[in-house]
């Protein structure tokens, strides 16, 4: 019988929080709104966060969402935090409902009692230099300054990737985002090294054209961004990963805002099954059988978002983010 008790406790305890959390797509439906958080990202480095601003493009997956459940983009309440911990206290809190722009970790899994989405937005460490430095290779670093912000963990991958490369380098170590920005855009160091997403934003606010600052060819990782929501409710976090994955399998078949009505007459058996000919999905989910036709008319497809929330304001290529047909790593779950 001892023996019994943990299991017991732990089963109780996972009934308990599917209990607790099972109701959220019917108490979106009862308040006729979505209590949603984005994170901004700080302009200064705060230890944790790695990303740039990606609040624009976090708007519109919490828009799209509520587009699902309601009906209506609208009827979404974006709230901004400064960094992830403060977005994922008020999940755990209970003061929002879903999360938008949170790094996926086991650690952050367990301390806020969350699971994650599908990712909205792939992140990975870059280097960024001017293209008046000759510099199109990382090869091209040996011996040259490097700026990084001290003791993160940007900082600790370029000194391994560096190491592991054989190529000599001199770290320029800054306390502050604005202190790198200010250095890399007069030249003081060669390079500057961060997330991609960053790099972007800092390139953006330069006085110099956006296009004498070039990002090198390699990559230092993989840094996700995905939706984080309650842990324990199986049916709201569907409704969130598919609502994703009707946005990425929209702009894969050429789906826009524009023209979603007469994709839904055309005869493709995959648009059918998308914008509710088959029922199917559309009944697991409980949910409207054309909700993702209203998503994609509220927000467009996930490539109309990425192009007017990030790729314009950025001046930043899809990269990782393009469709897996078009060299990216961006693909649905098979919406059926």
């Amino acid at each position: 019988m001892p023996r019994l008790l943990p299991r017991l406790l732990a089963t109780f305890l996972f009934a308990w929080s599917g209990a607790t959390h099972a109701q959220t797509v019917d108490a979106i439906r009862a308040a006729e709104h979505l209590a949603c958080g984005v994170v901004s990202g700080l302009d200064d480095w705060n230890g944790e966060d790695l990303h740039g601003n990606l609040s624009a493009l976090e708007t519109e997956i919490c828009r799209a969402v509520a587009a699902a459940i309601l009906g209506d983009a609208s009827a979404a309440s974006v709230q901004t935090f400064p960094a992830e911990l403060e977005a994922l206290n008020a999940l755990k809190s209970g003061a929002i409902q879903l999360a938008i722009g949170v790094t996926p970790s086991t650690s952050a899994a367990v301390r806020f009692g969350v699971g994650f989405g599908p990712p909205i937005f792939y992140d990975s460490q870059r280097l960024m230099v001017s293209t008046r430095s000759g510099v199109t290779d990382i090869g091209n670093l040996r011996d040259k300054l490097i700026c990084a912000l001290d003791t993160t963990p940007p900082e600790r991958v370029l000194r391994e990737e560096m190491t592991a490369r054989g190529i000599p380098y001199g770290l320029m170590a800054h306390s502050e985002q604005g202190e790198i920005d200010a250095a890399v855009a007069v030249r003081r160091c060669e390079a500057a090294t961060a997330m991609e997403s960053r790099l972007a934003q800092s390139r953006a606010s330069f006085r110099a054209p956006t296009s004498e600052f070039v990002f090198l060819p390699a990559r230092f990782g993989l840094n996700p961004v995905v939706p984080a929501y309650r842990y324990g409710d199986q049916a709201f976090g569907l409704v969130v990963d598919w609502t994703v994955g009707a946005l990425i399998e929209a702009e894969a078949l050429g789906i826009s805002r524009d023209n979603v009505a007469e994709a839904a007459k055309r005869g493709d058996l995959r648009a059918e099954q998308l914008l509710g000919h088959d029922f199917a999905t559309a009944q697991a989910l409980s949910l409207a059988h054309d909700w993702a036709a209203k998503v994609i008319a509220a927000t467009g497809n996930y490539g109309e978002i990425f192009l007017r929330t990030t790729g314009k304001p950025y001046h930043l290529d899809r990269g990782l983010n393009a469709l897996w047909t078009e060299g990216g790593i961006m693909h649905p779950p098979p919406m059926r």
